[in-house]
């Protein structure tokens, strides 16, 4: 294919949900997000990246279980564009309830992947939907210390999030133990999955604090995000 009839690219513009685990366990890694975020942000958005990110928006959704009555199993927010507003979103987000594993992370994938776009040449932004599927990549980050269910609590499959995302063009970023479950999740076409290693004889609760309360080695890990992030942020015009 020539230069001339390659498909024209949207580049450095992109939306971006952070998918919280805000049950009991997660506070450090929430409070280790709070403390990083800024330095994601620099690294997505620094001159120096061969696709540095121009244009960004960013939320914070947090999940637990739907099978839970005792806390609310969604927490949803508005996309903004400034870090202490982000910061903010992860501040409010308290760690609590989710019962024992396994969580619902199927049903907030389904939410976040079928939240809407705004329309096509929009002159304002629609802060609870995507941009138009051109004009930004969309990025979800899942951070978590847990299993999930094998089906959404309507019944839905791992086929149906597989297509949910494909079908929404959702780049799926996971940080989350090495467990089978996430292999699997990790599949869907353009995902990433830092496998966080359980050692000995570690819970995954205990993996996932262990790797957030290691101050550069996370800080490190941010930076790593936020330029495979920049790597990612073009999109075929259509």
């Amino acid at each position: 294919m020539s230069e001339e009839s390659k498909p024209k690219k949207t580049r450095g513009v992109v939306d971006i949900v952070f998918l919280i685990d805000a049950t009991g366990s997660m506070e450090p890694c929430i409070d280790a997000l709070k403390t990083n975020i800024s330095v994601f942000v620099d690294s997505m958005t620094t001159k120096s990246q061969a696709n540095p990110v121009r244009d960004w928006r960013a939320k914070v959704v947090g999940y637990r279980d739907f099978l839970d009555a005792e806390a609310p199993p969604l927490e949803d927010n508005p996309f903004v564009t400034e870090p202490d507003k982000l910061k903010l979103q992860l501040s409010s987000l308290e760690a609590y309830g989710g019962g024992d594993e396994p969580e619902s992370l199927l049903d907030a994938i389904h939410h976040v992947a079928n939240m809407g776009q705004s329309e096509r040449g929009a002159q304002e932004l629609d802060p609870n939907k995507w941009r138009y599927r051109s004009n930004a990549a969309r990025v979800l980050i899942v951070f978590t210390d847990a299993t999930y269910h094998p089906t959404t609590k309507d019944g839905g499959t791992f086929d149906d999030i597989h297509l949910s995302c494909t079908s929404n063009r959702i780049l799926l970023f996971i940080f989350a133990p090495e467990l089978p479950c996430y292999d699997q999740l990790a599949s869907i076409d353009k995902s990433e999955y830092e496998a966080i290693v359980i050692e000995g004889s570690e819970s995954p609760v205990q993996a996932l604090a262990r790797y957030t309360q290691d101050t550069e080695a996370f800080k490190q890990a941010m930076e790593m995000l936020g330029k495979s992030v920049s790597a990612s942020a073009d999109v075929p015009e259509l």
